[in-house]
């Protein structure tokens, strides 16, 4: 999924595959370096995280339109109209489950690209007060 993310040999900065950060940073200034790396990253993540948001969008934006354009329920007729009723029911609940089907794995997409931003923020924190205390 990421894997353009994969380490760089000059890099203090790693993220692997599965979202794993390690900064490799030894002195203040290789510690500077890594938070540069690590805002560039987490400007890399927020890009794919509207990215995915905008697919999202679309997809809704799709399905609200299909649903502006079908009618309203059958009312009356009885018998029939009760199972003419009952099939539009089905159907609409098809149209809702397919919906979320399309939007689940955008949305396990986008809550792995946060955890990796909010990693990559605890990991500034970590390497900024390690820089405040070896200054």
């Amino acid at each position: 999924m990421f894997s353009d993310m994969l380490p760089n040999q000059n890099s203090f900065v790693t993220i692997t595959a599965n979202g794993e950060l390690r900064v490799s940073a030894q002195s203040v200034a290789e510690a500077k370096i890594a938070i540069k790396e690590l805002k560039l990253k987490k400007r890399e993540y927020a890009l794919v995280r509207r990215e995915i948001t905008q697919q999202q969008k679309q997809i809704r934006a799709e399905y609200t339109d299909s649903v502006r354009q079908r009618g309203s329920k059958f009312r009356g007729g009885g018998t029939i109209g009760y199972l003419v009723r009952t099939v539009q029911t089905i159907n609409r609940d098809a149209a809702r489950r397919t919906l979320a089907q399309e939007l689940a794995p955008l949305e396990e997409q986008k809550n792995a690209v946060e955890a990796i931003i909010n990693a990559i923020d605890r990991a500034i924190l970590q390497i900024e007060k390690f820089i405040i205390e070896n200054s």
